[in-house]
């Protein structure tokens, strides 16, 4: 349980609603668990292909070796914007949020 009292709500800089709604989560002990599934390895191979016209879609493929196997994925524009941006080459340790396509580096191998 969580006390209050009124004039704690009306004083606060905050607005009611967001006022109660965290006395609420606190009094009923809210705990948010997030779960994603990752998959973490070993660049093994970039391969980006430009068109030749300079402009374009962009196709790329990442050759990654886990513990278990070793796969060629496809990647998006996204995925290929993420790549050249964090910089990945081979010998890099990284991890690929499978949810969103999210690519982080780790370090290096």
């Amino acid at each position: 349980f969580t006390a209050m009292a009124g004039s704690e709500i009306y004083s606060l800089e905050m607005g009611k609603t967001e006022a109660l709604t965290q006395a609420f989560r606190k009094s009923i002990a809210i705990r948010i668990k997030e779960e994603a599934e990752v998959i973490e390895g070993e660049v093994v191979e970039v391969q980006i292909d430009r068109p030749a016209t300079g402009t374009g879609m962009r196709i790329g493929k990442l050759t990654l070796k886990t513990t278990e196997m070793e796969t060629v994925y496809d990647m998006g524009q996204k995925m290929i914007e993420s790549v050249v941006k964090e910089k990945i080459q081979a010998g890099d340790i990284i991890t690929i949020d499978k949810a969103s396509g999210k690519i982080s580096r780790l370090g290096r191998s």
